[in-house]
């Protein structure tokens, strides 16, 4: 991944940009599976700013917070609760 990390400006704005976003991808209680990440890979394609409904404990949330994103190639923007937002360019039509 080429792309620089966000800066806290960008993440201010997409923040600002997903608070009229549903959440696209909600994450049981048991986890992240295959399946879920291929919804989550497909929704980031399509869309780039995504928002994840999460129904776990606190911790829970956290470490699903950061391991999206390695396994994504996304980036964490922010968290509200068990809601959080991640972002990836979308890749450039041909």
């Amino acid at each position: 991944m080429d792309t620089p990390p966000l800066t806290s400006a960008e993440k201010k704005k997409l923040r600002g940009m997903a608070q009229r976003l549903k959440p696209i991808v909600h994450i049981g209680k048991h986890g992240l599976s295959e399946s879920v990440l291929a919804e989550i890979e497909t929704a980031l394609t399509k869309n780039g700013l995504i928002k994840i409904r999460f129904e776990s404990d606190r911790e829970g949330v956290k470490t699903l917070c950061s391991e999206i994103p390695e396994k994504t190639g996304s980036e964490f923007v922010g968290s509200v609760g068990k809601t959080a937002v991640f972002f990836r360019d979308m890749p450039e039509e041909s």
